[in-house]
């Protein structure tokens, strides 16, 4: 990455100031600055790539365009830098855009289109992004996006992504199907445009001046027919079958994070990710992972995913610590939002899952119960949490068991 010269070239333009970069492939990368950055601080930041079609053209496909904007607004008002990146369509170039565009006309989505044409889903890296943001001194960012996907890149390049600024969405009649494409199948993070497949915000204490503070929480987990996660031992119980284990790792792709508590984790070391085997399918996305552990020492393999550990215990190589002494479970979620994950999806035990029922922090809920009738299932969630409400409750039969469902308080 080299740094252009600037002495003969215009570098200011109004409120910001353009530096411009040459990749090793000779593409020419805009850091576009507002205001003084201050390397010490967590710095605004939106990594941004060329779309000639809504920029220049202004087609109403995408939403490139309204994205681009609201960040040079935002810089321009808080400062910060948008680095400007030749990846058109997403990094598969111009020309292979508008072939996807002319499948997308014929009924395609944007996944569908690329791959039918033999290209990848997103072609981007960010290697560039990265060595401009430590050419300019910086190296904590609250990075303004709606795709988990690039706060991955990123922080696996060495960028500490401290923040996640949440893009607000700006759809048309034209870019509605691709924004749920984005959502739906590219795990970027925004409410659905459907509302029945909006989760409703049931406590408020997840909001603060009309706004979230807090992740979106989902309780999901299995039960058998005595009300039970785990044997007298501690350890899981075989209780999902293969219909239960795809929809549960199809969720897992949707969130920021899976949490679990100190004992699942300990005596189970489970993955928490979504997996090929039961998706049929690869990945779309991993979610971080969030072990509440109290005082116990929970130990982990690093990846390329954030672990965050939550407790008063010693601290772990590699894990992001979040140390809270109180039983309090409002500290802990604000700093989780804070470091980007607005999405957890709570799997686990029993303790950890009646911490978010006491403190009343559930937005939805979705239980399997192994069982070979309803009622018996019914009494099982009734033995397990009797503080669980079942009459705004759906239930169908799924594989070997059934699935009770609700985007209602299920709390009494």
């Amino acid at each position: 990455m080299k740094k252009e010269a600037s002495t003969n070239l215009p570098t200011r333009f109004g409120d910001f100031l353009v530096n411009i970069y040459t990749a090793e492939g000779g593409q020419e990368c805009l850091a576009i600055i507002a205001g003084r950055i201050n390397t010490e601080a967590k710095v605004a930041v939106r990594v941004h790539s060329a779309c000639l079609t809504a920029e220049v053209l202004s087609s109403l496909k995408c939403d490139c365009k309204s994205q681009l904007d609201y960040a040079l607004n935002y810089i321009s008002e808080a400062g910060g830098v948008v680095l400007y990146l030749p990846q058109e369509g997403r990094g598969v170039g111009l020309i292979n855009k508008i072939r996807a565009y002319s499948l997308q006309e014929k009924g395609y989505d944007t996944v569908d289109a690329n791959r039918a044409l033999g290209l990848p889903d997103d072609a981007r890296t960010y290697n560039d992004a990265a060595a401009i943001l430590s050419d300019l001194g910086i190296n904590k960012v609250r990075l303004i996006t709606n795709n988990p996907s690039k706060v991955s890149a990123l922080m696996a390049l060495g960028i500490d992504v401290c923040e996640r600024i949440p893009l607000p969405l700006m759809s048309n009649k034209h870019s509605t199907d691709y924004l749920e494409t984005k959502r739906k199948r590219m795990g970027h993070l925004h409410d659905a445009l459907d509302p029945k497949d909006q989760p409703e915000i049931l406590n408020s204490g997840n909001l603060k001046n009309g706004a979230r503070d807090m992740p979106l929480v989902h309780l999901n987990f299995a039960l058998n027919c005595e009300g039970k996660t785990a044997s007298d031992s501690g350890q899981a119980l075989p209780l999902s079958c293969h219909h239960d284990w795809q929809r549960v790792h199809e969720l897992r792709e949707q969130y920021s994070a899976v949490v679990v508590g100190a004992r699942t984790w300990r005596l189970d070391q489970p993955q928490l990710t979504a997996r090929k085997e039961f998706l049929g399918r690869e990945p779309r996305r991993q979610p971080d992972r969030v072990i509440f552990a109290g005082k116990k020492e929970c130990t982990f393999i690093q990846d390329s995913r954030r672990t965050f550990i939550i407790g008063n215990g010693p601290d772990q190589h590699g894990g992001m610590h979040i140390k809270t002494t109180s039983h309090s479970l409002a500290e802990p979620l604000r700093s989780l939002y804070q470091y980007g994950v607005d999405s957890i999806l709570v799997e686990g035990g029993l303790t950890l899952l009646r911490s978010f029922f006491r403190e009343r922090y559930v937005d939805k809920l979705t239980i399997f119960v192994n069982a070979v009738a309803q009622e018996k299932a019914s009494s099982s969630i009734a033995l397990a949490l009797p503080e669980i409400s079942q009459s705004n409750m759906q239930c169908h039969r799924l594989g070997d068991g059934f699935l009770f469902s609700s985007s209602e308080s299920p709390i009494d």
